[in-house]
């Protein structure tokens, strides 16, 4: 058993963090959405800076909040094209992420910077992701759906799986060898 106490202990870690995190996760998200019935301030937020993004690179976009709504709706030349909701806002991914680095982490000063740039690299990709899912459904309708489907989320989901390779390969069995 001694043999496989690392392991538990990655496992524990894990668990532990993801538990946590979940939990706060879901306890905020019932405050906005149950007790004060209004989007959450993180989904604003990302909805905001998307829009804001394509309206730097010259296309006109607004992400406009309805009273008793937990959602943004997302316009482009003031159509309605796409809600903006919680599971856009990237979180639950961030916390999955967050929880694995802990798991593993052997240093906290190399974790805790680690984490800062990779989290901000996540979320700065996910306003990037909501931005050109909004592009495609107004000037390419017929291809919205694939790329909110499949091509973005892999975009996402590949991203975190190179950003826990690079954590494994060169921050914790570089430390091991």
């Amino acid at each position: 058993m001694k043999e496989y106490r690392p392991i538990f202990i990655s496992l524990f870690k894990f668990f532990s963090v993801y538990l946590v995190l979940t939990a706060l996760y879901y306890w905020y998200l019932t405050y906005y959405q149950n007790e004060l019935k209004t989007c959450d301030e993180f989904t604003y937020r990302v909805a905001k800076q998307s829009s804001c993004l394509l309206n730097c690179i010259g296309i006109p976009s607004q992400a406009k909040h309805i009273d008793q709504e937990n959602y943004m709706r997302f316009y482009v030349n003031n159509n309605f094209i796409s809600i903006v909701n919680e599971g856009c806002n990237t979180l639950s991914i961030i916390i999955l992420y967050i929880s694995f680095i802990i798991a593993f982490a052997n240093s906290l000063r190399k974790t805790c910077i680690y984490l800062i740039i990779t989290v901000l690299l996540i979320y700065f990709t996910n306003i990037i992701r909501i931005s050109f899912i909004n592009y495609i459904f107004y000037y390419y309708p017929e291809y919205g759906k694939f790329s909110h489907d499949y091509l973005f989320p892999t975009v996402i989901y590949g991203l975190i799986m190179v950003l826990w390779i690079v954590w494994i390969k060169y921050f914790i069995f570089k430390k091991n060898k």
